[in-house]
């Protein structure tokens, strides 16, 4: 492919793009890997297996590594790949029969909870289930614009900050019993994120009605933080900004409220933080999520599995609507002279695709441990690294085939549903790593769109040019559906969502009233 197609092609997708974490230059640095790791496989000898192919490149890419290290991680990159290529099956296979998505995960779900405690398997799910509503309800921020625009600015520890004040708020709420509590803003159905729209509400927890209004704000250092309030306009809010920014941000913006924390009413307060000790919560993936100790019966854990059924496909439109990891890939690599690679084009044709999965999903790793993404931090499991490089190599394969006109729109966004659900019923599925679990899901959402959309480019160029343009027609083709099935979707999940935790809300009241007694 030339270089004009790719910058036609650029300029289609996306305009500027604005991604802390992600850059032309670490994804040019990611593609050299991958190309080590693909080369290794070409050259290895005729009775060299997979897995000693992959330990061999690992070992190469990691020399401070231990043995022991090494192949403990050979072993859980290609068993992750393994299992989601299992699960992504066995929702084809449902889908085939008529069920949906979110039934198939909801079957997941129910296997895994034999013999588990139902108070235990609800208090896991509610933790899923919030966790993964946070997530969206911030991707829903970059996919909603009041113009209909797709954003392509994205903050990851942004993010995380809003939770934790918002979690480490109703902690302490909960243990004084104040009269209110704190939640992310997110739009009723029917409603968008409109420019200027409120980050974070306190609520007064008997009339709901809505006591103080914050707009988060974590820039860099305090000029940017400054930069970024000065394209909006927060009139009706207060300012929330990194502890160590505040002085700094409040002589920009004298006779506004700039504070460090949510509340300060009644003695009840978030904990402030600072710009360097979120960004390590996100080098570290270390969120925590804290829900009230209630009691679940048979019938609202389904409910709930069904919801985190339906929250996964909604996540899974994302990667559609979201193409910043493709225009990043098609500018980093525009100009560079690779020749197509016959086992990967071989692989996005026919699916048999699994060397290709272990190379990404090395490629991935190798550069989080480097230092090279630092979107995703060194320490990062392989089996979250794995699932999003899976989604994302599954993706590339579907939109090929939308471009060709194989599959219809509806068809492919169906499609694309399936592959984020398999993802979900990996990460969700264990019970020990519940806490771990939970963690990935509070970043894998934001993340995931953007890793797989550039895994997703680089194989393309590895393919080949007709491969690549036809990835990036997809892409083109798929971008406007997407975006309007992920409303049809978020509405569907908010009504749902309300319903559930209706329900639950009803049964901690009942409960507590049992308790006063």
């Amino acid at each position: 492919m030339n270089d004009q197609n790719i910058g036609n092609m650029n300029e289609e997708l996306n305009g500027e793009i604005q991604l802390e974490g992600l850059s032309e230059k670490e994804v040019k640095e990611l593609s050299a890997i991958m190309n080590r790791f693909m080369a290794a496989y070409h050259k290895r000898a005729p009775e060299c297996s997979e897995y000693e192919w992959l330990r061999s490149c690992y070992r190469a890419e990691l020399p401070k590594w231990s043995d022991d290290q090494i192949e403990e991680l050979t072993k859980e990159t290609i068993s992750s790949i393994e299992e989601y290529n299992n699960n992504l099956a066995s929702a084809e296979k449902a889908a085939k029969q008529g069920i949906s998505s979110e039934k198939w995960f909801a079957s997941k779900m129910e296997e895994a909870s034999k013999g588990v405690a139902i108070n235990e398997f609800g208090n896991h799910l509610a933790t899923i289930d919030e966790t993964l509503m946070n997530a969206n309800a911030q991707m829903m921020r970059t996919v909603t614009t009041n113009a209909g625009d797709v954003s392509q600015c994205f903050n990851l520890d942004g993010f995380i900050a809003e939770q934790q004040h918002v979690n480490t708020y109703n902690a302490k709420s909960a243990l004084h019993g104040g009269k209110l509590y704190a939640e992310v803003r997110v739009p009723e159905p029917g409603e968008t994120y409109a420019k200027n729209s409120v980050d974070c509400v306190l609520k007064n927890r008997e009339t709901g009605q809505i006591v103080q209004k914050y707009q988060v704000k974590y820039g860099a250092n305090a000029q940017e933080t400054i930069k970024l309030l000065k394209h909006g306009n927060y009139n009706n809010q207060r300012i929330l900004v990194p502890a160590d920014q505040v002085a700094e941000v409040q002589k920009a913006f004298p006779g506004k409220t700039v504070t460090s924390v949510m509340g300060d009413v009644d003695g009840i307060s978030s904990n402030p933080l600072t710009k360097q000790q979120v960004k390590e919560m996100q080098r570290k993936t270390q969120e925590e999520s804290i829900i009230p100790e209630i009691d679940y019966n048979t019938f609202q854990t389904k409910e709930l599995a069904l919801h985190i059924g339906k929250q996964a496909g909604l996540a899974g439109l994302y990667s559609a609507a979201i193409s910043t990891g493709f225009t990043l890939a098609g500018k980093a690599l525009s100009g560079e002279r690779i020749e197509a690679d016959e086992v990967v084009e071989t692989a996005l044709i026919t699916g048999a695709d699994t060397t290709v999965k272990m190379a990404a999903a090395g490629a991935v790793k190798v550069g989080a441990e480097k230092g090279i993404l630092s979107i995703i931090p060194p320490g990062t499991q392989v089996h979250e690294i794995a699932n999003m490089v899976c989604v994302g190599i599954e993706n590339v394969k579907i939109l090929g085939k939308i471009a060709k006109g194989e599959l219809t729109l509806k068809e492919g966004l169906d499609k694309i549903g399936r592959t984020s659900t398999a993802m979900y019923a990996g990460l969700c599925h264990g019970f020990e790593g519940a806490k771990v679990g939970a963690m990935a899901l509070g970043w894998i959402p934001i993340v995931g769109p953007m890793i797989g959309g550039m895994v997703g480019g680089m194989i393309g160029y590895m393919a080949g040019s007709k491969v690549t343009e036809a990835i990036y027609d997809g892409v083109k083709k798929v971008g406007r559906a997407a975006k309007n099935a992920v409303h049809k979707a978020w509405d569907g999940v908010k009504a749902t969502g309300r319903k559930v935790l209706n329900g639950i809300k009803s049964m901690g009241e009942t409960f507590a009233r049992l308790l006063r007694r």
